[in-house]
């Protein structure tokens, strides 16, 4: 009974807060009194006093994560030089998996990155192409520290780490109550945040035997629209030597004539006319998506966090945590004609060939009739159109939750540590402003193609309210993860080397995951042609064994080795190995280097992906051998099918990694890691064009008409095509001296060198270099200056993104190259960030943070300027110089 009670006290106190409750339990001191501190690294479930192991990790701080004066996780990992495209972002152009972000290790996607929480795997988001953690769940403020192991695969937390591991470290052990309050503004006094933050702890594990933290937070962003940055301020780029994007598809009235109209007649309703003489718009209604759009969505984050160690006694700690998070965001979103409408849904059409066209041609205006009450011209007129009576908006809402409960402590000679773990990730988005085909053809339009007299063009307010209500309907998508676990883990000295003892660590894993994602009806059935989405749903179990050891044959050798087997319930199994050699000549220098095999099995979206139908212009090589304007053959649209393939199979990876680490002189040190990552095998769509050049291999894929032999359909689905390799260098330093009175400065700079991606979309084909072109910089960097003299400390941090070209490929044309040749690179940006705190009075610090000192813009990116952004989200930001007042005080 004695051994009972400290466990169900820990349990209630577990559970006291009422609340979920987080902890980090990645480290732990050795037990023995006097002996220095083994820590466990990430990549290694081995303890060790040497923190440098064979693989390059990373290591961000929360002191640092605070001098940057980050709001999000996403806004810490963004500036990695490792990272780069792939990943996901909360802004830019809304798309399924609006409201999240996720990161990419080299490139090789958010999939191919496992994100991690002490160590272990949490539910991934809902939505998108990729399975991956939503890092904008992961509350800053518990933050202990983030580990990015550099050097592939992970033989320990799971092979499918191709890209690299990121180890998100929870805090624990706080004691008192603090409270943090911080305002922030941009130069151009939008973008308003705030946020507030209590953290409350107790105990101390020496002498209370348990400490119970838990932490509260609540942060809102206020949007910022398109036209509130003067390279946006509307969408007429002419001062850019670009065109004019404002439209004139918004209430024009032209003769019915051909497929776009003809002469212009005038306005419908009140809309103002344009006044610019210059402009062939002058006199029309235009249509300007700026005032629409947001640059940065409206959001609001609160996060519960909670964390419990309890000394069980005799060498044994209970160890639980779990949290909630709420992410909230919504955006504003361009609104579509019917240009767009016509040319992508056939839907609107000259059914008679009364306008100077072929019968059933598709056009891209609404035909107003003669006796409409809006028709003052007394004759058909074809009114240029956009569908913004109900504005396009997107509504995000994700809440994750996540409990773990565990013990660790010795039994015999090992160090033991197990837990069981639950995780769950809802996400509901919501859409509007997207016409439902079948309400405009049978509804507004009559059997002629006409719209009714009792439809009025922007006036939706004088329109039937149901009938709004279906032509602009509410669309709803929800995703439902889940991933729990088991795991259990030990590590121990096996006999003395000569360089040191012998390790052995070894664990097992079982884990069951769950993915429920289900687009509204709406979107899954073709009645909304203009986007598709596709639902996933499926689950499994996947279990786990690895092992590692840890041999330092020599004083200044040791060797490191590690495998792991994977089952999965739903496709087989893998076994990945990974080795490491760390040399240390001198006692200043460490030479380093692995090898490590990587195995990616389908994700269930992957697996489980419904079919989403469209139609592709595609060239009929069987048919049109030679190209001819007369041959309808060589430009015919096709029905098309993409979706999931029961019969894919595994991503594989290999990587190496050679490097050294040096500490010339005491609290300075340089690392500098070559890494080259290969990857075959990888999921992709099959494109058209290699589908017909391949037609006797894929036959199965392809229908043609029996009779005259036409192609009638495509089957476009997920298959292991393509294969990357990419190569590049790593390099960190970092040191700190002392100035007497004047206090100590640390300097620290990380830098990656990216020299080849080379990448083939299909088996057979010669791999094409991407460094340099379109999301894909040689160079990314950061670098930093810090300051601390008793109450004060401050430093200066520069984050550098290299240039791009604006093409795809080598191959590719810049549209931009003959008129404005400026415009085929994205140039290269240094932005600098700085950070002051004062600690003089007593329990309380107040703190100013400026991100963007210059206030410099993002370079432009013209191939954006159509989705109103003019900037790369990937690494670009355009809300400018931001101010962040931030104060914390703290009760004893």
């Amino acid at each position: 009974m004695s051994q009972i009670r400290p466990i169900v006290r820990a349990v209630a106190l577990l559970c006291a807060g009422a609340a979920p409750l987080y902890a980090a339990a990645e480290s732990s001191a050795d037990t023995n009194a006097g002996a220095p501190p083994r820590v466990e690294i990430t990549g290694s479930r081995i303890k060790r006093v040497d923190a440098e192991t064979a693989s390059a990790v990373q290591l961000i701080t929360a002191e640092q994560i605070a001098r940057s004066g980050a709001a999000t996780v996403t806004d810490v990992l963004r500036d990695l030089p490792s990272g780069n495209a792939g990943g996901y972002t909360s802004e830019g152009t809304p798309g399924q998996a609006f409201g999240s972000s996720g990161i990419s290790l080299r490139g090789l996607g958010a999939g191919a990155t496992l994100t991690l929480i002490n160590g272990r795997r949490v539910a991934p988001f809902g939505f998108g192409s990729a399975s991956f953690v939503d890092t904008n769940a992961i509350p800053v403020d518990a933050i202990d520290r983030i580990e990015v192991l550099l050097d592939g695969a992970s033989a320990i937390y799971g092979a499918d780490a191709i890209g690299g591991v990121i180890n998100i470290i929870l805090r624990k052990n706080y004691e008192g109550l603090g409270v943090t309050a911080s305002a922030g503004t941009s130069a151009y006094h939008d973008g308003n945040t705030g946020a507030i933050g209590l953290t409350y702890g107790k105990g101390t594990l020496a002498q209370d035997g348990y400490n119970w933290l838990l932490s509260l937070s609540h942060r809102d962003s206020s949007p910022v629209l398109v036209n509130a940055r003067p390279r946006t301020r509307d969408s007429d780029f002419r001062r850019f030597g670009l065109t004019d994007r404002r439209s004139s598809f918004s209430s024009n009235a032209y003769t019915a004539s051909g497929t776009t109209g003809g002469s212009f007649l005038g306005i419908i309703g009140d809309c103002p006319p344009l006044v610019d003489a210059g402009s062939p718009l002058n006199g029309r209604c235009v249509n300007d998506n700026t005032t629409a759009v947001t640059l940065q969505s409206k959001s609001q984050r609160d996060n519960v966090y909670s964390a419990l160690t309890y000394d069980l006694g005799q060498g044994w700690e209970m160890f639980g945590d779990a949290a909630l998070s709420r992410s909230r965001q919504a955006s504003g979103m361009y609104s579509y004609a019917t240009n767009s409408y016509g040319a992508y849904t056939n839907d609107l059409v000259d059914k008679f060939g009364l306008y100077g066209n072929a019968p059933g041609t598709t056009i891209s205006y609404l035909l107003l009739p003669a006796d409409h009450p809006q028709n003052q011209w007394g004759k058909t007129v074809g009114v240029r159109y956009v569908f913004n009576d109900i504005p396009t908006t997107i509504n995000s809402e994700s809440r994750n939750m996540r409990a773990t409960l565990g013990a660790r402590g010795t039994l015999g000679k090992w160090d033991v540590e197990g837990a069981a773990m639950f995780s769950r990730s809802l996400t509901d988005t919501s859409y509007r402003g997207y016409i439902q085909d079948k309400v405009l053809i049978n509804d507004v339009l009559d059997a002629n193609g006409l719209v009714r007299n009792s439809f009025l063009l922007h006036q939706p307010a004088k329109n039937d309210a149901g009938l709004m209500g279906r032509l602009y309907p509410q669309l709803d998508n929800h995703a439902d993860t889940s991933t729990s676990s088991i795991d259990l883990h030990g590590n121990r000295e096996l006999y003395t080397l000569p360089g040191g003892a012998l390790s052995i660590a070894v664990g097992a894993e079982y884990r069951r995951e769950k993915f429920d994602a289900t687009p509204d009806p709406l979107f899954t059935d073709g009645s909304i042609q203009l986007i598709g989405m596709t639902g996933s749903s499926g689950s499994r179990s996947v279990t786990a064994a690895y092992g590692e050891l840890s041999a330092p044959v020599l004083k200044s050798v040791e060797l490191s080795l590690a495998a792991r087997s994977d089952r999965y319930s739903d496709f087989g199994s893998a076994f990945t190995p990974k080795a490491g050699i760390k040399w240390r000549p001198l006692p200043q220098l460490a030479l380093r280097s692995t090898y490590a095999e990587g195995f990616r099995a389908p994700s269930l979206p992957e697996l489980h992906a419904g079919n989403t139908n469209g139609y592709s212009k595609v060239l009929d090589p069987k048919r049109c051998p030679v190209f001819s304007s007369t041959n309808d053959d060589c430009e015919r649209y096709v029905a098309f099918t993409t979706g999931a393939n029961p019969d894919i199979q595994a991503e594989k990876s290999k990587s190496v990694t050679i490097g050294f680490v040096a500490e010339p002189v005491p609290g300075w040190s340089l690392s500098v890691d070559a890494y080259h990552i290969k990857r075959r095998d990888e999921l992709s769509t099959i494109s058209a064009s290699y589908l017909l050049d391949n037609e006797a291999k894929y036959a199965d894929r392809i229908v043609r008409n029996p009779v005259s032999g036409k192609l009638d359909h495509l089957s476009l689905i997920t298959a292991n095509l393509s294969s990357t390799q990419t190569r590049g260098v790593d390099v960190d330093a970092r040191g700190s001296f002392s100035v007497g009175d004047w206090g100590r400065f640390s300097l620290s700079a990380s830098y990656n060198r990216m020299n080849s991606y080379l990448s083939s979309g299909n088996p057979g084909e010669d791999p094409v270099d991407y460094v340099g072109y379109y999301l894909q910089p040689k160079n990314r960097g950061r670098a930093g200056v810090a300051w601390d003299r008793g109450p004060w400390d401050a430093s200066l941090n520069w984050n550098y993104v290299g240039g791009y070209s604006i093409k795809s490929t080598p191959d590719a044309v810049c549209s931009f190259e003959a008129a404005t040749p400026q415009y085929c690179d994205v140039h290269s940006w240094l932005t600098a960030s700085a950070f002051v705190r004062y600690k003089g009075w007593r329990n309380l610090e107040l703190s100013l943070s400026v991100q963007n000192l210059a206030n410099k813009e993002a370079p432009m990116d013209a191939s954006q300027l159509a989705y109103l952004q003019g900037y790369g989200t990937s690494y670009h930001s355009q809300l400018g110089r931001f101010v962040q007042l931030t104060a914390s005080y703290k009760f004893k």
